[in-house]
């Protein structure tokens, strides 16, 4: 009676968690998955639509949000919500309704955006005829706006150019600001950065105020410089919350092209064997750090322990994949067999997206990211276990 309560305990959570994390698509979406996805001009998806494959074009209509995750992304035609994209290289040539959310390399945009847009890259681009409705915020390396921002700018970046038009104003932290002449600026410019810019006159309408970046401060200094960048954390929060989704996203993809089978074999160990993986990922993940703890207080024991909390760190960081692979499997279609690399690829790229998203809620975040751990560590676990059984009954033979 005890097992199977406990067994039953363990589902319910993990149906939570995956209830949690796919609580946007519950109403009308639409999901494609592959190594090339191309949703063409005279195509009309009707509700939102999520996205992974190795390279993504989209030229027709989309009626509600995009969800897309790749390697190269072209947002085109028209998505009359918002877009949450994230990728290498990534363009948005046509409309997009509302805001964006991105993430990636090098971002371009040459089309509309009708809300904000928040990005975390290494370059970001706003073409000439460019537009974005509301406010641009980023944390990037270096940031051309050429085009129309009708908000305000705000953001951290090594290089800030701007030779466009700004409605609202300017706050930004950054090592080198440019602004062409020919620019419009309609509100105040508030920066901080290594030295002044040469502002031509006439481009800005408000007033403006250079701090000048130091290396060195005092304690009193140091504290009103993180009550001044107050603001940007919550930023920087995004920027690192899209580079650790990259990160998990490209070491993840890298243990499909390597090992297809196990990982199939993980994500639908965590599906059958709930309890089981449940139970001996609460093990390994409350136990064995402390097991290890105690080997380094001994001499003898200290290298041992050292590389168990290496192996275990380790086990901590791969176990978010099976589990974010058995997600985005289970809403691009749980009646399909968990294989074909491409297949594999998508699944997982939405799994982590919608993983990312959930966690990044306060409170709520905390003990998805402790289900994930519990029943991904578990999994490899048990995966373990079974292809040991195998190869033991091999050698009785």
């Amino acid at each position: 009676m005890r097992g199977k309560s406990a067994r039953v305990a363990t589902i319910g959570l993990l149906v939570l968690l995956l209830t949690v994390a796919t609580a946007v698509p519950v109403l009308a979406f639409d999901s494609r998955t592959g190594d090339l996805v191309t949703i063409g001009t005279d195509e009309d998806v009707q509700g939102d639509l999520y996205v992974g494959a190795r390279s993504i074009t989209v030229s027709g209509t989309v009626t509600g949000a995009l969800f897309a995750g790749g390697q190269t992304l072209n947002i085109g035609g028209v998505v009359e919500e918002g877009a949450t994209v994230g990728g290498q290289s990534i363009t948005f040539t046509g409309v997009v309704g509302r805001g964006v959310r991105v993430g990636g390399n090098t971002i371009d945009v040459t089309g509309d955006i009708g809300g904000d847009m928040v990005a975390g890259c290494n370059t970001l681009t706003l073409a000439e005829g460019a537009r974005i409705g509301e406010d641009l915020v980023f944390g990037a390396g270096q940031v051309y706006v050429v085009g129309d921002v009708e908000g305000d700018i705000k953001g951290v970046a090594e290089t800030l150019v701007i030779a466009g038009h700004v409605g609202g104003d300017v706050d930004v932290q950054i090592g080198t600001l440019e602004i062409k002449p020919g620019a419009v600026i309609d509100g105040n410019v508030k920066y901080t950065a290594t030295e002044e810019a040469a502002i031509p006159a006439g481009t800005v309408s408000g007033s403006v105020a250079y701090t000048e970046r130091v290396n060195k401060e005092d304690a009193r200094q140091a504290r009103q410089g993180i009550e001044a960048a107050g603001p940007f954390f919550f930023l920087a929060g995004i920027t690192w919350k899209i580079i650790g989704y990259l990160m998990l996203l490209v070491t993840g993809i890298l243990l499909i092209l390597i090992l297809p089978k196990g990982m199939a074999a993980t994500s639908n160990a965590i599906r059958r064997k709930t309890g089981a993986s449940a139970g001996w990922g609460a093990l390994v993940l409350f136990l064995t750090p402390l097991a290890a703890i105690v080997a380094c207080i001994t001499v003898v024991g200290l290298p041992v322990g050292l590389i168990t909390l290496v192996g275990w760190g380790i086990l901590l960081y791969v176990s978010q994949i099976p589990v974010a692979l058995l997600i985005g499997h289970l809403v691009l279609g749980h009646t399909k067999p968990l294989e074909g690399k491409g297949f594999m690829i998508g699944s997982l790229a939405l799994g982590l997206l919608l993983l990312t998203l959930v966690r990044a809620i306060p409170f709520v975040g905390f003990f998805v990211g402790l289900a994930v751990a519990l029943f991904g560590m578990g999994g490899v676990v048990v995966t373990k276990g079974r292809y040991w059984t195998a190869l033991n009954m091999v050698e009785d033979d």
